[in-house]
């Protein structure tokens, strides 16, 4: 998940150098306009064998500039943006991809939600070997 979330935040980066971006909450000295990712509740299923799915979503807030004389037209346009920008990021595990994307402006804040679900393949357990076999014959 921390991969995920760090190619998130160097996505976010790269396309808006600018701007900075927290993945810890920030109490005082936050430069606006910013970002600030979130992973909400990852969960995690099973499937065949050694194969689970990892289910990640993200909340990526958007702050706009607090002088801003439209924040919400602002918001509007940094969702356009986000939507096309985070199909794709690149971890150092891998291309993720992101789905079910959405977004809501709530008291001038951008909350863009994108989910980046894993299937991954467990290590197999090492099998355990037989120490030693005595075996005896005779004739009848």
């Amino acid at each position: 998940m921390q991969d995920i979330k760090n190619a998130l935040i160097k996505k976010l980066s790269l396309f808006t150098p600018e701007y900075p971006v927290y993945d810890e909450a920030v109490e005082q000295g936050m430069q606006q306009p910013c970002f600030f990712v979130l992973l909400l509740e990852g969960s995690q299923a099973r499937g065949i064998n050694r194969r689970y799915q990892r289910f990640n979503p993200f909340d990526v807030h958007y702050f706009p500039d607090r002088d801003s004389k439209a924040p919400r037209e602002e918001c509007e346009l940094m969702a356009e943006r986000l939507y096309s920008e985070l199909e794709y990021v690149s971890g150092d595990s891998g291309m993720y991809r992101g789905t079910k994307m959405r977004h809501e402006i709530v008291d001038g804040v951008l909350h863009f939600f994108i989910h980046f679900n894993v299937h991954l393949i467990r290590d197999k357990a090492p099998d355990i070997k037989m120490q030693t076999m005595k075996q005896g014959g005779g004739i009848k």
